[in-house]
């Protein structure tokens, strides 16, 4: 994955993914890979999110 891939950039990604899997506008020959990008893209978003998380609970612990 993209050492510059933004969280916003990954969700994009994802949505265009799910899109074509949804709409039938993939085939069978990418769905492993475009499905094995898709983890990896959920992966990096909810570390994002976790890490996210993380840095407000400590900037509310340090106001508190």
């Amino acid at each position: 994955m993209n050492d510059k891939i933004t969280y916003s950039m990954a969700m994009a990604r994802l949505e265009e993914i799910m899109g074509r899997i949804q709409g039938g506008n993939i085939d069978i020959e990418t769905l492993t890979e475009e499905l094995a990008e898709a983890q990896q893209l959920i992966s990096f978003c909810r570390n994002r999110i976790y890490k996210l998380d993380e840095d407000i609970k400590a900037l509310i612990d340090g106001v508190e």
